[in-house]
């Protein structure tokens, strides 16, 4: 998605000249209202926030209306230090500009056939999950079914498809040119052996499905998983930027905004609301996703599971400031009992698969791809292993290898991909390895290694297993619970409200009747064996949400105020020896999600001090974060 963000910077300092004259005619005379017991600043920003309404920032028992230019700058005279005057700033930037983008929303007629009123929803499709949880299971045994489908339609270049990424640079054409790797879906049906129900996992290497598209594959299931006592069925995404968009973003984008603003004016009289997927496609993935877990199913042994993790963290790299991000790679390794059937490896990381889309003089961008996670398939494939991926929280995270070619010259960025994805897959292989093991193991070749490095400058090359530590790996006891709740979020970023409406991403969205709306979106929980927690969350996820601290403290946080909810570690209160992991992007996209005391909507690229905060120009509305975090305490509680 970051891709998006210079559409987004455009129409937002085009907005720029006519702020000043949007700021005089909706101010307003707001007096400072007194306040006692507050010696700290707050900015009191609601969601929900109608145009020209009052927002306050406290300063020393004073309230200042940030929409009132004068009180504005008065609030940042008063202000005492610089994070002060800048979070006051900047957020009264942020209110002009949302309220000018919502005057293009707000009127916007309504092109998409997903509008429901919020008052017939029903949440149709949606599974909660294991009805109870256990903590012990003595009579139970792991099973484990794999499958692995491609998702590559067979005209992939005999018609226009358009990648999920990159749209600018390569305006106004996005197709696809090259296939280099497959475009697949991983998914393992899991069991405990309990009786209560199994659950299954899809990832799909895609920029992101939303839960609609989600409940759609589910509703093709509902007699399959009735009859085969399936209670959770979870799709995610790898969140790559090179393969075929299933978000409606990357493709004609201007052209089907204009013909849906058409079809909604006339009525569909004339013109006829253009999805924004590729709607033959979209089919054809939710088919073959659907027939993917039925033959996992099919292909279940019993076996049993194991738990490691690794601290990878020079592989990752988080470009929002202040840093904070969980390093580490685990690995889930189900080894079943049958001699002859493949080992299973669940590899959950963070890292943003982005790198081979990026156009460069030696490659255009436009290859269909996987990313890394193609060559981690590759790699353990041609090791005897099933692989699948799973996305951590990976807000601001990215791929980083100090850069990622490490001295060696590879002027295609798919090379790069491809280096990196193959170093986390033996990493993963290598796990509980001594380097001795490592060494003389059939994928490692030191004499290749040893000659890279010997071409590369002095101080540029970095061998993967350098200074090579094992890590233990545990037996995970046969205990598998999983819930899930729905969360209903605002839609409150005025150009997603209008992509929204006018049909173009298949989210679906509600209307409540009073001018504002929203859409659902799911929390997970999940327990593998009895220390081993993960939270699902339905999007790009700030760390900090699920593992707490850094921009959740006052000090280190845009507002600087602490974030007003508990971290998914803190809802949980984990023990020392609990491990918590998150699958992102699970069961929805919807886009980045910020704990909301660190959210500024002015923030771009290059703009020292202030930071890069160009996630929140694809957040669906500042509280998300909030009330995600709110769905996971209540589940979990």
């Amino acid at each position: 998605m970051k891709s998006l963000k210079k559409i987004f910077a455009v129409l937002l300092s085009l907005l720029m000249v006519f702020s000043a004259v949007a700021v005089a005619t909706s101010a307003g005379a707001a007096t400072a209202e007194e306040e006692t017991d507050n010696t700290y600043i707050e900015s009191t920003i609601t969601c929900n926030r109608k145009y020209g309404d009052p927002v306050y920032v406290r300063i020393d028992g004073k309230a200042y209306n940030l929409i009132n230019p004068v009180e504005a700058v008065i609030a940042m005279i008063n202000a005492d230090t610089e994070q002060e005057k800048k979070t006051i700033g900047f957020t009264y930037l942020e209110l002009v500009f949302m309220d000018i983008l919502n005057l293009l929303a707000v009127p916007a007629p309504v092109a998409n056939t997903t509008f429901v009123d919020a008052n017939e929803y029903d949440s149709a499709n949606f599974m909660a999950g294991h009805e109870e949880f256990i903590t012990s299971n003595p009579n139970g045994q792991w099973s484990l079914g794999y499958d692995q489908t491609s998702l590559v339609p067979d005209d992939i270049l005999d018609r226009p498809y358009y990648l999920g990424g990159y749209l600018l640079q390569n305006f106004p054409s996005n197709t696809v040119e090259e296939v280099l790797d497959d475009m697949n879906v991983y998914t393992v049906v899991m069991d405990d052996g309990s009786g209560r129900g199994k659950v299954a996992f899809c990832t799909i290497e895609c920029i992101g499905i939303s839960n609609k598209d989600i409940r759609d594959v589910r509703a093709m299931l509902a007699d399959f998983a009735k009859e085969n006592n399936i209670v959770s069925i979870n799709v995610t995404a790898t969140h790559c930027h090179s393969e075929i968009d299933t978000m409606g973003l990357w493709n004609p984008f201007f052209l089907k905004m204009a013909n849906n603003t058409l079809a909604a004016l006339t009525g569909q009289f004339i013109f006829k609301t253009m999805p924004g997927p590729d709607e033959q496609f979209m089919n054809l993935l939710k088919e073959r996703t659907a027939q993917s877990i039925k033959n996992a199913v099919a292909d279940m042994e019993e076996g049993d599971l194991y738990f490691s993790q690794k601290d990878c963290a020079e592989y990752f790299s988080d470009d929002r400031d202040p840093t904070g991000y969980d390093g580490n790679l685990y690995v889930f390794r189900f080894d079943p009992y049958a001699e002859g059937v493949e080992e299973t490896l669940i590899i959950n990381e963070p890292a943003h698969p982005y790198i081979t889309g990026l156009k460069t003089d030696d490659s255009s961008g436009k290859q269909l791809s996987g990313d890394y996670t193609a060559a981690m398939n590759q790699v353990l494939t041609e090791n005897g292993y099933n692989f699948m991926p799973i996305i951590g929280a990976t807000l601001g995270i990215y791929s980083d290898r100090g850069p990622t070619n490490d001295g060696v010259d590879m002027s295609a960025r798919w090379m790069q991909a491809d280096r990196y994805g193959k170093e986390l897959a033996y990493i993963a292989m290598s796990m509980t390895k001594t380097l001795d093991e490592i060494l003389v193991s059939d994928y490692v070749d030191v004499a290749a290694i040893e000659a890279e490095k010997a071409a590369a400058a002095e101080g540029q090359y970095t061998v993967w297993y350098e200074d090579w530590e094992p890590v233990e790996e545990t037996k995970v006891d046969p205990v598998l619970n999983v819930a899930h709740q729905e969360v209903i979020i605002t839609v409150e970023n005025p150009v997603l409200l209008l992509v929204g409406k006018l049909g173009l991403v298949n989210h679906r969205i509600l209307d409540n009747g009073d001018g504002t709306y929203s859409t659902p979106t799911e929390v997970g929980y999940a327990e593998f064996g009895t220390k081993i927690k993960v939270a699902m969350m339905p999007g790009e996820i700030s760390p900090e949400l699920i593992y707490g601290g850094v921009t959740l403290d006052a000090e280190n946080a845009f507002s600087g105020t602490d974030f007003n909810g508990k971290s998914c570690a803190e809802s949980l209160e984990l023990a020392d020896d609990e491990v918590l992991l998150c699958f992102g992007l699970c069961n929805d996209e919807i886009g980045y999600i910020l704990n909301d005391n660190d959210y500024c909507m002015i923030f771009f690229d290059d703009m020292e001090p202030f930071g890069d905060h160009y996630q929140e120009t694809i957040a669906f509305s500042r509280n998300s974060g909030s009330l995600l975090m709110k769905g996971f305490e209540e589940l979990v509680g």
